[in-house]
């Protein structure tokens, strides 16, 4: 049966940098990188299924990136109208406020923030008036969470985040938390917290991952690739193997999303 999709978690690259910056992240994780991060491979690899939109985001890894790394975002949705842009910030950014109302302005529908990465610990005091000014703009915020390096980016730590900010919109990545879904079933699962399926199925049976579904809530699951991980293709076929009905896998597949970021 043919769906439209939506895949929330995508990172492209400019093509002159494009397979340097996919390989730093697979090394980073040690993980086999199945796609180059460039635009086109992402497109042709997905040109079997209706993929209506791709969510493309990218954390500034640099507080002097903040600005640049945001507008690359902006004009690659510009170049494109599948594309939807979530931009990002760095807790030592100066002017931070002005740059979530900027982004805003200039079409982006939420942010994207990798805390190991970042070198920010999720609920560090400094970063929650930020995500009260984004609840504020409406610009939901999608989490890297889980680490086994560090703990900046725990399930608890956010959970922590919720907590003191319960306006926020959270997407929680990975379903709550990259190889920590211990943890996220515990604090995070039953929250009003967003998660994408990213990562999850690669590690985890397909009965745990439908198990997750089921104590989450499907109102709340977004399908998601994580590529150049992985292209969407590759991720729908894994995905749609679960034994969800039509209605759950067309929520998750495109209907949440589809509310959540206000698409068309």
């Amino acid at each position: 049966m043919s769906r439209k999709i939506i895949d929330t978690h995508v990172h492209v690259f400019p093509d002159k940098v494009a397979q340097r910056a996919t390989d730093t992240v697979g090394n980073y994780y040690g993980i086999n990188m199945e796609c180059n991060g460039t635009v086109n491979m992402l497109l042709e690899k997905a040109k079997i299924i209706d993929v209506k939109y791709f969510i493309i985001s990218s954390a500034a890894l640099k507080p002097e990136n903040v600005a640049s790394g945001n507008n690359r975002i902006l004009e690659e949705a510009k170049l494109n109208p599948k594309f939807i842009p979530l931009c990002s910030i760095h807790p030592l950014g100066e002017n931070m406020e002005a740059e979530l109302v900027r982004i805003k302005a200039e079409g982006a529908k939420g942010l994207k923030l990798h805390p190991d990465f970042q070198h920010f610990n999720i609920d560090m005091p400094e970063m929650l008036p930020l995500y009260k000014i984004a609840a504020e703009l409406g610009l939901p915020i999608l989490f890297h969470v889980g680490d086994e390096n560090t703990d900046a980016s725990s399930p608890t730590r956010l959970y922590n985040v919720i907590n003191k900010v319960p306006e926020l919109t959270v997407i929680a990545a990975h379903m709550g938390g990259y190889r920590a879904w211990g943890e996220a079933e515990k604090v995070l699962y039953g929250t009003n917290v967003y998660m994408d399926t990213s990562d999850a199925l690669p590690l985890l049976s397909e009965e745990h991952v439908l198990n997750q579904i089921r104590c989450h809530g499907v109102d709340r699951i977004m399908f998601g690739s994580d590529y150049p991980l992985r292209s969407t293709y590759e991720a729908f076929i894994l995905f749609d193997r679960l034994a969800l009905n039509e209605e759950e896998k067309n929520k998750i597949y495109y209907a949440n999303a589809k509310h959540l970021f206000n698409l068309e």
